[in-house]
């Protein structure tokens, strides 16, 4: 059975999917005015998933390759080519 998604009527499309390998600066809270870390990962899910959430502030949480978890900047954020990623 075909699995079927329904967007929201407010739903914003962005252009990273689940499974998506990124490189994009990490989400600082407001006022943090610390310059944000890089880093590279597989996209786990976009945005909070709460309606308005993350309307001003989108973001990404991605997984990297010591299995931790980071909120990235969706607009800093880059996909990585295959050609790119490091061998394993």
């Amino acid at each position: 059975m075909a699995r079927r998604t329904q967007r929201r009527p407010d739903a914003v499309s962005v252009p990273y999917a689940l499974g998506d390998q990124v490189r994009g600066p990490e989400a600082l809270p407001p006022g943090d005015y610390r310059t944000p870390a890089t880093y590279e990962g597989e996209v786990v899910q976009v945005g909070s998933g709460w309606n308005g959430v993350d309307a001003a502030n989108a973001y990404l949480w991605v997984r990297l390759p010591d299995r931790t978890e980071r909120k990235l900047a969706i607009e800093g954020c880059v996909l990585v080519t295959p050609a790119e990623r490091p061998a394993q």
